[in-house]
């Protein structure tokens, strides 16, 4: 029964009227410093993973319009600089030529950054838990 309802689950999200979009940016929502984002999009939301020079980041955004410029949506990651021990963001992205069209897409985001003294390889002090604000900048193609 369970496997059934998940196999029906997959069929209808892979059943949507998607494409695959890939993007180019700045920012967590681009895995850190500079990095490519590579989604599975459809006419009102996106779920998406990025690898960055240095880091990774999974999520999705959504509009409540059809082709809206603007999108809200959740970011989780991790990147050397700021948050090695992962960030969480709840983003809003601004796209010039719509959420369904190529073009350049900015954004901002507010969120809790995790980190310690060690770095990426290693748990040295204490984790501390702090309030950012993100900004990221992109082109998707």
């Amino acid at each position: 029964m369970k496997t059934s309802i998940l196999a029906l689950s997959l069929v209808c999200l892979f059943s949507s009227a998607g494409e695959y979009e890939t993007a180019v940016g700045l920012g967590h929502q681009y895995g850190g410093v500079l990095g490519a984002q590579f989604s599975y999009k459809t006419d009102s939301s996106k779920y998406y993973g990025s690898v960055g020079l240095i880091g990774l980041s999974t999520g999705f955004q959504t509009t409540f319009s059809e082709n809206s410029n603007h999108a809200y949506g959740l970011v989780i990651g991790r990147e050397e600089v700021q948050s090695e021990d992962g960030f969480l963001f709840a983003t809003y992205d601004y796209h010039f030529n719509g959420f369904t069209k190529n073009g350049l897409v900015i954004g901002t985001g507010i969120g809790l950054t995790r980190e310690d003294a060690g770095g990426f390889y290693s748990n040295t002090g204490k984790t501390e838990t702090s309030t950012s604000v993100t900004l990221n900048i992109g082109y998707k193609f």
